[in-house]
């Protein structure tokens, strides 16, 4: 074997040594002809680069009908490229939408050979971009908008994974490891705003990321320093924001949405991307400390976050976003694993699944947000609680969500109540009425007042009725009814619109005796709270809840609990009401201010009435609280007394209008 390997490379050494002055004149014209295009490319790059950017300058300003001009544009040294004084403006404007002083980039040549542009160095000196949109005029809409002659071609399906990712490449290839930008300058004037984010100066140097900029909002003025690391060859990045007061994140919201954010630090990284399996695995971290947002929807007062850390894992598929549920998410002293996936095509599917470690209730408490649950500040608790949640909806079968919500206990008890007695419902107490906010009415829940009624003297039809009409499974669950809760958010999603809240009596208590009516994310997150805590607690028994309930409720324009509706509408005690005035009053609870556009102009109820009725009927007689009887002898003709009759007198129709369906 050896001898014949030993021939073989004997032979090819005799094959080189024949047409070895062939080879050598080969690479000698190859050699030859390299040299005299890089010369022809170092004698005439100037012009070259002319034409180009005359010829694209020129396709770009027909294109987005735009003067876009270059005062001047050369190399310098071997593979530096000049740009001075860059203007753009729309074509019949003369105001500057961007001016950029001067670019100064160092480019590969071997990259421009493979078509492939990498800045291995930039220089930006003064960059200038002024948005400007008065009088329903603007100076920069034309942009977006593409003249060119537009062919139809068959829609291409998106693949957000290879879209994500050419774009994260896009980043890391565009942004060199050293980048320098002085004096920039954004502005954007409104009828009612003047925005602007000043930068004095941002550089990387050796991939190190280091800035400052300014945010002037009308009189505002929040200034950020920014630092961190971003490396565009092991393409991964790690900023950090920081400021000595907590300054405003995002301005622009403020004066568009009344919506403000606030920080002292926020921090953010690209730890590691990859396309594997046409799937972009995409991981990183957030931090935010002593946040702090403000928003008339969200709360009245400032909801305040301490500590906020978000370690994601994301996964983007062809049609679809998932947070997978390696990702953790520390609120306070509060950890919990968030899974969610978003289906975009061909139909919309939302799965949302959050699980919690078990955690000590005291730390679970202790991590609420400031302002967010106002009435359980300064709680004390002992024991364990975990909490599950799993959510799914699919827009093409809306009818087959999926919803359930646990919050479990492990030998939990409240040893002191926080800023409210949860348990107060259990005694004689004053009550206050709210109205946008203003308290318009207080009264004595208990024997002091005497339109007080207790349970056992309210007569079962109406408190059956109000039981089917609001919350028939009241007496079997814990506060919260999630095939309620469930169908209320199909309906609504069918009406695309608020039509219906998933609200039990348990919920409405709270709200009533606890909260305020103000229509906030708070104000639900604290009421499902504080339902929570009484049921599983047993603070009350489900006989008083509903007495407490049925005693305070609004039965009309200033009229509040039973005794009082029962005179009202039919000159009666609670114990007296008829089959028919029960169910009436179980009609009007969900808008009982306009119980009056019940009713025709001869004083009778109207036509569409006739199937409420039957449909509460149906449900008594399931349940034996009226005979078949009853059922077929039901009508909706009442008797009205005269203090509701005479509102009926005065009723204008030409000028009504229902309010909003308020948040149940």
């Amino acid at each position: 074997m050896f001898k014949h390997f030993s021939l073989l490379i004997l032979s090819l050494l005799d094959g080189l040594r024949k047409h070895q002055k062939n080879l050598y004149s080969t690479v000698k014209y190859a050699s030859l002809t390299l040299v005299l295009l890089v010369l022809c490319f170092f004698t005439f790059r100037n012009v070259l680069l002319n034409y180009m950017a005359n010829k694209y300058l020129g396709i770009y300003s027909e294109k987005y009908k735009a003067n876009i001009t270059i005062g001047k544009t050369y190399f310098t040294g071997i593979k530096t490229i000049e740009l001075k004084n860059i203007h753009l403006n729309e074509h019949t404007k003369n105001n500057t939408l961007m001016y950029i002083g001067s670019i100064s980039a160092n480019l590969s040549f071997w990259d421009l050979l493979k078509t492939h542009v990498r800045f291995s160095e930039l220089k930006m000196d003064t960059l200038q971009f002024h948005l400007v949109k008065k009088n329903g005029q603007d100076n920069f809409t034309f942009l977006l908008k593409n003249e060119a002659k537009k062919v139809k071609y068959p829609l291409k399906q998106v693949n957000y994974a290879e879209v994500s990712n050419n774009m994260l490449n896009l980043l890391f290839d565009i942004i060199p490891s050293d980048l320098n930008v002085n004096n920039l300058n954004f502005s954007l004037s409104t009828d009612s705003m003047n925005y602007q984010l000043l930068a004095p100066g941002i550089e990387i140097h050796d991939s190190h990321f280091y800035g400052k900029y300014i945010l002037l909002e009308n009189k505002d003025i929040s200034e950020w320093q920014i630092d961190g690391t971003f490396d565009n060859i092991e393409k991964t990045t790690q900023l950090k924001m920081y400021s000595n007061v907590k300054s405003s994140l995002f301005p622009f919201f403020n004066s568009n949405y009344n919506l403000k954010i606030s920080a002292d630090t926020l921090s953010f990284s690209i730890n590691r991307f990859n396309l594997i399996d046409h799937k972009l695995q995409l991981q990183g971290t957030a931090k935010l400390n002593h946040l702090a947002i403000n928003h008339w929807r969200i709360s009245p007062k400032n909801v305040i976050i301490d500590k906020c850390i978000f370690n994601y894992n994301v996964t983007v598929g062809n049609n679809y976003v998932q947070l997978d549920s390696t990702s953790s998410v520390q609120l306070n002293k509060i950890s919990f694993l968030p899974y969610i996936k978003l289906q975009l095509s061909p139909t919309k599917k939302l799965t949302l699944n959050i699980n919690t470690p078990m955690l000590d209730a005291s730390d679970f408490f202790e991590s609420l947000p400031t302002g967010l649950f106002s009435n359980l500040e300064g709680i004390k608790t002992s024991g364990k609680l975990d909490y599950q949640l799993r959510f799914k909806f699919d827009t093409k079968t809306p009818d087959h969500i999926v919803f359930s919500s646990s919050l479990n206990p492990h030998q939990f008890k409240i040893i002191t109540f926080g800023a409210s007695d949860l348990s107060k419902i259990n005694n004689e107490f004053k009550y206050t009425v709210y109205d946008k906010d203003v308290a318009v009415r207080t009264f004595e829940v208990g024997s002091l007042n005497p339109n007080y009624t207790p349970i056992e003297q309210i007569s079962p039809y109406l408190q059956n009725a109000i039981l089917t009409s609001e919350d028939g499974n009241f007496y079997n669950h814990h506060g919260f009814n999630e095939r309620r809760f469930s169908e209320s958010i199909v309906q609504n999603y069918k009406q695309k619109r608020f039509v219906r809240g998933g609200s039990t009596i348990s919920m409405q208590l709270v709200k009533n005796v606890f909260l305020r009516r103000n229509k906030t994310i708070a104000r639900k997150l604290e009421e499902a709270l504080i339902v929570w805590l009484i049921e599983h607690n047993r603070l009350s028994t489900k006989s008083r809840m509903y007495e407490v309930y049925l005693n305070i409720i609004e039965l009309g324009p200033n009229v509040f609990g039973i005794g009082e509706a029962s005179n009202f509408y039919f000159n009666k005690t609670p114990s007296q009401l008829n089959l028919e005035e029960s169910i009436f009053l179980a009609m009007i609870v969900p808008r009982p201010k306009w119980f009056m556009y019940q009713f025709d102009e001869q004083g009778k109820l109207n036509e569409n009435t006739k199937a409420y009725f039957s449909f509460i009927a149906e449900h008594l007689l399931s349940k034996g609280i009226i005979t078949e009887d009853q059922k077929n002898n039901l009508n909706n003709t009442i008797e009205l007394a005269t203090p509701a009759k005479s509102l009926l007198l005065k009723k204008d129709t030409s000028s009504y209008q229902l309010d909003d369906q308020q948040l149940n």
